[in-house]
Parts: structure tokens; sequence; C-alpha cells
């Protein structure tokens, strides 16, 4: 739903149509609130089922249902939250999204300290004093984006929270989010594979998993951003009438994100021991972890150029494209090679990261195939114009 909000505003915008920018926000709110409060129906009285499926512990089980518990009661209000940041960054405004996402890190920082651990008056109340923590930031953060665009920012204003549904507001929504949430649950389960199989190598080997990850994240989030990026210039551009446009920025957005990933590349090729370190005193951890940073390190060129280019045919509306090419790169090519390295080859946690180079190269080359000009020019003489129905009221 936040896909679908984010292409379909930014396409408004670029139209300069704030009115069907406006209608487009109240429908993802509503859809919103009936997830939110759809799944805190759900996940109240079945935390605990919820951990058990999970495999957790028993002592886990019971922490984990009451954490699950808490944090489900502001289920809605983190709706709102995604919704509402969706719609800031496809009417080109991230820097909104960026302070409410810091603003509530932070109460969830102070509230976990004081909660977790008593200070004063206040008892330590441990498991549930995290859960309070974040459904108290998660809820603070809702109401603060609720607020924010009701006040109206960026040509967008909410004019109503609750507001009659519009069919055809609602298709386009769903027809563009579906996708976008199928290819999240196939790239979920199919991590969950590819961890079992890293965790079949052992537990120093899974450590030095978890720090190599944790390292590369921090390359990982600008490529995130510059997805972001593209998804707005693109839709934008679409909205404006000007598709080449559309696909140019999408392939400036590329470039950047492929500068800034080259750069950690290279330090991480070269000093990985060290970054390693950072971390870990653990020698074994470190020696496992060496060979599979560098091997990650290459992939991540890949996977920034992926991430703008299935940026920009999510701001196309594209998302089908796009779930398609996760679910291949991730289910067909990543998965395999990652049990085949684990269990068959014998080829250690280097030979389970190699998979994910090749995992990024075909939807690399997938997604470069959708963004031929003459692909790409077939598309948008199929689309014309985003379709935008009047809106009354």
């Amino acid at each position: 739903v936040a896909t679908g909000t984010t292409a379909l505003v930014a396409q408004a915008i670029g139209a300069r149509n704030e009115t069907y920018a406006a209608r487009v926000l109240e429908q993802a709110v509503l859809i919103g609130l009936g997830l939110g409060f759809g799944s805190m129906a759900l996940l109240m009285p079945l935390s605990r089922t919820s951990m058990v499926l999970m495999g957790a512990e028993p002592a886990a089980v019971e922490m984990g249902g009451i954490y699950l518990v808490c944090v489900s009661v502001t289920l809605p209000l983190m709706a709102l939250l995604f919704i509402g940041n969706a719609s800031l960054r496809g009417a080109g405004d991230t820097r909104t999204p960026m302070a409410v996402m810091g603003g509530l890190n932070l109460v969830n920082l102070v509230l976990s300290f004081v909660l977790i651990r008593g200070l004063g008056p206040i008892p330590a109340l441990g498991v549930m004093g995290a859960g309070i923590a974040a459904a108290t930031a998660n809820g603070a953060g809702g109401l603060a984006v609720i607020i924010i665009l009701r006040r109206g920012r960026a040509n967008l204003l909410l004019k109503r929270v609750l507001s009659s549904p519009d069919r055809e507001v609602l298709k386009q929504i769903l027809n563009i989010g579906l996708p976008a949430g199928g290819e999240t649950l196939l790239m979920r389960f199919a991590m969950t594979a590819y961890t079992r199989s890293i965790a079949s190598l052992g537990t120093a080997a899974y450590a030095a998993h978890v720090i190599v990850q944790r390292i590369e994240s921090m390359n990982t989030m600008p490529s995130f951003g510059f997805s972001t990026a593209a998804t707005t210039l693109c839709g934008q551009n679409i909205g404006a009438g000007d598709p080449d446009r559309a696909r140019r920025s999408v392939f400036s957005a590329m470039r950047i994100a492929f500068t800034f990933s080259l750069a950690w590349t290279i330090i991480s090729i070269l000093f990985p021991a060290a970054l390693m370190g950072i971390f870990t005193s653990d020698k074994e951890v470190i020696s496992l972890g060496i060979t599979p940073m560098r091997i990650l390190a290459l992939a991540q060129p890949l996977m920034a150029i992926t991430f703008s280019l299935s940026g920009g045919l999510r701001g196309a509306g594209d998302t089908r494209s796009v779930m398609w090419i996760t679910g291949i790169g991730s289910w067909l090519v990543r998965v395999p090679i990652a049990v085949l390295a684990a269990t068959r080859l014998n080829l250690g946690l280097a030979g389970v990261q190699s998979a994910m180079i090749f995992d990024w190269g075909v939807r690399l080359a997938l997604l470069s195939w959708r963004f031929r000009p003459v692909a790409w020019a077939r598309r948008m003489a199929s689309k014309a114009k985003p379709a935008q129905p009047a809106v009354t009221g």
C-alpha cells in the first residue's frame, strides 16, 4: 500500500493535480487503518502462538508474546506512519519522514532506557517496558505525520482522516501495492531460507555473517535512499507527461548510487579485518568473515544499481515486474546456490555469500531489459497518462 501511495502521489504531483494526490492520500489512510486494526485484532490474541510458530524457546515465547501484545496496540497508528511517510516521499519531501523517524527512534531509545531498567519511582518492566517504549514511539510517529499532513506539506493536504471509499482510487492503489507486498513476502521467505543455510554452518560462521551484514548495511542504506529518489522522480516525470525524462532520472539516481556503493566496496575489500574488529574481538569470527565480506562487497554495486532500477519501475507503477524479478533472483538463484554451497559443495560461508553476486546480477540483467528504450517507450505509450479520475467533494 505504501508503494502504491508513493507512485500515485508522485504521478499526481508531477501532473500538478494536487486534488487527486490528496484523494490518493485519503484512500491510502483508509486502507492503512483497516490493515492496522485488522492486524491488531489478529496479533493480540495470537501473540504467543506466533512466537511458537517461529520456533522460539518457551521462555522466549512468553517474553516475545508480551512484547507483541504491547506493540500491537498501536498498529493502526504505525500503519498511518508508513502511509504518511510514503505519500510525503512521493511528493518529493524526504526530509519530513527522516525527521519523524529520527524523533521516533529518539523517543524509543529514551523510553526503553527508563522502562526496561527502571528509573526513580518508575519500576523496571523488562520486556514489557521495551514493548511499551516501541508502541509509544510508533504511535507518536503516526500521530505526528498525520498532524503534519492535516496542516499541509509539499502540496499535500489530508482533509479527512476518515473519508468515503473511492473504488477507482482504491483499485489503483492496490493494483500497484499488492505486487509490491508480494515482492516483500517473496524476499522475506527467501531470506529465511538463505539464513538457515548459513546457520547450518555453525555458530561462529553465523556470527561472522551477522557482523558482515551489519557492516554492509552502511552501504545498503544510501542505496535505499536513491531507490526512493528514483521512485519519486520517475513518478513525477511520468505524471508531467515526460517519460523520457523519467527514464533519465532513474539512470541519474543509479549512477550516483553506484558511485557511493563503489567507494564503500573498495573500503570493504581493503580493510575487512579492521571493520569486523569494530564489532568483535573473536579472532575465529573475524577470520571466517574476511572472505565473505569481500565477496559481499563485490555484490554491493550490483545491488545499488538494482535498487535504483527497481525504484524507477515502482514509480512508473510497474510493481509486477519487480515482484517477478525479485522472485526469480531470490528463489531460483540465491537460495538454490546457497543451499548447494552449504550442504553439497561444503564451500562454507564464502560459498553461501557468493550466491548474492549471482542473485543481484540476474536481477540487474532482467531490470535492464525492462528499461530498454524500445520496451520503455512501448510501456509508456500503453499508459499514455497516469489514470487520474475526476475527484468530487
